[in-house]
């Protein structure tokens, strides 16, 4: 590597098949800026598909039934397959454009039944010395999400007061905002403002009594404190990132914190709102996108470098296609179409910038855009994205208290759950940001509601 270094980075990816009861899986190892090659045409590649990201070349692997390993060159997007690569570890040269991939364990399955991804691990060291990285949970759901997917009217109160009562003590909430998934414990973490804390808990026997991991200390700026905590974010680390709008700063913890643990400062970020992390990265460490109310900008953290490149807007408050108002929320979409979403809040528009984005990139309208309003053309007040397989968008659009659908290239969204401001369990009351569990569900934090509702997925 340029750098002098040898890290291997190493994943496990679990392919799930679900049809009936049955279930199987596979399990992969991923070494990130490395490549198989060998001196003889023993274990050339037995053939080369062109992919759009690593995800997809990690599928291609698995569709074949003779493929042991795979190498996916970022650059020119081709995807070696192998079938003859007994002695992997001397087959493998340091390469930054490349990834590469083999088969560890498990029962093969074809493509028309691969249903769903998780990625998970921990940190080891081995006996050679190389570090191996944990990674962040990358979940696909149990089914792809359609046009035609839709979800229960009415939601389960899945944390926080049913009847939208505040309270502070673990199984209650005061203006929750930030969410974090943890698909493969299936637990949520949830930036409870209010109380000026971070909690966790699981989604499994919900609703229970949450931890809290950070915070909790009072209102404050001391790196064990928050005033107004509002994104979080985990890298593949497990390392808790909070940014804290009123402090205007973000803080990093370490895996397994809790109220006593301080944190250290990360960065300094005018009124800093949401987080989103990018953690298929060229570098060691995950690319960081804060955005900043105050500076009308999304700031990117290239590999966890403190130093802040801005990815979108920071040419002043305004409507040009280089510009934002007031933004809240971003979502780098590192998993499908490898784009960052920007929700401009004050230009009632969510805009799409391609990768490498700077300044001087004019974002794309993708939803909105129409002025402030309630008709299909328009949102009011947007705060979150998210995207699902197929680049549609989901957003919470905050003023007007509905999670919109924005169909790839469309006019007009349609409302798939609330659009009705009260407590009812139809109702939503200034929601702030929308996830997907990994059944598909719809978790959505009720800020004014003081609680977290789930919206069942009924239709695949």
């Amino acid at each position: 590597m340029a750098s002098g270094r040898i890290c291997l980075w190493l994943l496990f990816m679990t392919i799930t098949q679900v049809v009936g009861e049955d279930i199987q899986s596979m399990i992969m190892s991923l070494m990130i800026d490395s490549k198989f090659q060998c001196a003889n045409t023993s274990c050339l590649p037995f053939i080369n598909v062109f992919t759009s990201n690593i995800m997809n070349c990690q599928v291609a692997c698995l569709t074949q039934s003779q493929c042991r390993a795979a190498t996916f060159h970022r650059s020119t997007f081709n995807c070696e397959l192998f079938d003859n690569m007994l002695n992997q570890n001397e087959s493998i040269l340091a390469d930054i454009d490349a990834v590469s991939m083999n088969v560890i364990s498990g029962t093969r399955f074809p493509s028309d039944q691969m249903t769903s991804t998780t990625t998970s691990s921990s940190t080891t060291t081995t006996t050679t010395g190389k570090l191996f990285k944990t990674s962040q949970v990358i979940e696909k759901r149990l089914c792809s999400l359609s046009s035609q997917s839709s979800w229960s009217q009415t939601a389960t109160t899945i944390f926080g007061s049913q009847s939208g009562t505040p309270g502070s003590n673990l199984s209650f909430l005061s203006s929750p905002i930030g969410m974090y998934y943890d698909g493969f414990n299936n637990m949520l973490f949830v930036a409870d403002s209010g109380n000026q804390r971070i909690l966790q808990f699981s989604l499994d026997n919900s609703p229970s009594v949450a931890i809290v991991i950070a915070g909790s200390n009072g209102y404050g700026c001391n790196m064990n404190q928050f005033e107004a905590p509002y994104g979080i974010g985990v890298d593949s680390f497990g390392r808790l990132y909070v940014s804290d709008f009123y402090c205007s700063q973000v803080v990093i913890f370490p895996s397994n914190s809790n109220s006593t643990t301080s944190g250290t400062l990360f960065s300094s970020v005018g009124l800093a709102t949401s987080i989103s992390i990018n953690p298929l990265t060229v570098s060691f460490d995950d690319d960081i996108y804060v955005v900043s109310y105050n500076d009308s900008a999304v700031y990117k953290f290239v590999g966890g470098n403190t130093t802040a490149m801005i990815a979108a807007g920071g040419n002043g408050n305004g409507y040009a296609l280089n510009q934002l108002s007031g933004p809240v929320g971003a979502y780098y979409d590192y998993l499908y179409t490898n784009s960052l979403y920007v929700a401009d809040s004050g230009n009632h528009r969510v805009l799409k910038f391609p990768s490498g984005s700077t300044n001087a990139t004019y974002g794309t309208v993708v939803a909105g855009g129409n002025g402030a309003g309630s008709g299909a053309n328009q949102l009011n007040y947007p705060r979150s994205i998210i995207v699902d397989s197929s680049g549609t968008l989901y957003i919470a659009d905050t003023n007007n208290n509905r999670i919109q659908r924005w169909l790839p290239n469309a006019s007009n969204g349609t409302t798939v759950a609330g659009g009705i401001p009260g407590t009812a369990s139809d109702q939503l009351y200034f929601l702030e940001t929308v996830l997907f569990d990994k059944y598909g569900n719809l978790l959505v934090s009720d800020r004014y509601n003081n609680r977290i509702q789930m919206f069942n997925l009924t239709t695949c």
